[in-house]
C-alpha cells in the first residue's frame, strides 16, 4: 500500500520598489527566491502572502493581481528541492508604508540545510543577472519588469537545463 502524498500550496510575493525587487538571501548569497512560503489551515492565499512577507522582511503589503504558478513535482525534477510537490502562486504586491526591511520574525530556513537561514534584501535590478534563482525565473522576471506582464502564466520545474538533463535518465 502506498500513501499518496498530498501538495503544498504555497503564496509568493513580486514586489518591486524604485528600481529594486525584495527577496529572501540564503546563505550569503548562495540562492535567492520570492518572499513568502507554505499556506496554513483556515488562511486564505493572498493572507499567506501579507503574513509571510511581514514574518520574512518585516514589510506590510497589499497584494494585487496573480502573475504565475510555479508547479514542481519532486519525481520529475530528481528531488532538487526536497520531497514536498508544491504549488506556488505568485502574486504582485505594493508596498503599503515603510520599505525598511526588519529582521525576521520567522527566518525562513533552507528546506535541505536547516543550517542556511534567510535575511531579505532590496535587490537592484541590474545585478538579477548575477544571482541564483530558486525558482529560475529570470527570463520571465526582467520581461515583467520591463513591461509588467508576466507570461507564461503557467511554469513548471525544472526551469532551468543546469539542474535537470532529460537525456541523462
Amino acid at each position: 500500500m502506498s500513501l499518496k502524498k498530498s501538495h503544498r500550496v504555497g503564496a509568493r510575493a513580486i514586489i518591486i520598489n524604485d528600481g529594486k525587487i525584495l527577496l529572501n538571501e540564503f546563505g550569503d548569497g548562495l540562492y535567492y527566491n520570492l518572499p513568502g512560503g507554505g499556506v496554513e489551515d483556515g488562511e486564505l492565499v493572498k493572507e499567506t502572502v501579507v503574513r509571510e512577507v511581514m514574518e520574512e522582511t518585516g514589510i506590510a503589503v497589499d497584494v494585487g493581481e496573480m502573475l504565475f504558478v510555479l508547479e514542481y513535482e519532486p519525481v520529475h525534477n530528481i528531488n532538487i528541492y526536497g520531497e514536498t510537490p508544491t504549488i506556488s502562486i505568485i502574486f504582485e504586491c505594493k508596498v503599503k508604508g515603510d520599505i525598511i526591511i526588519k529582521p525576521p520574525t520567522v527566518p525562513d530556513v533552507s528546506p535541505d540545510y536547516t543550517n542556511i537561514t534567510s535575511k531579505a534584501v532590496w535587490m537592484p535590478f541590474e545585478n538579477l543577472k548575477n544571482i541564483e534563482y530558486v525558482p529560475y525565473i529570470h527570463e520571465s522576471l526582467m520581461a515583467y519588469i520591463e513591461t509588467r506582464v508576466f507570461a507564461p502564466n503557467f511554469l513548471s520545474e525544472p526551469l532551468s537545463d543546469k539542474y535537470f538533463n532529460p537525456s541523462s535518465k
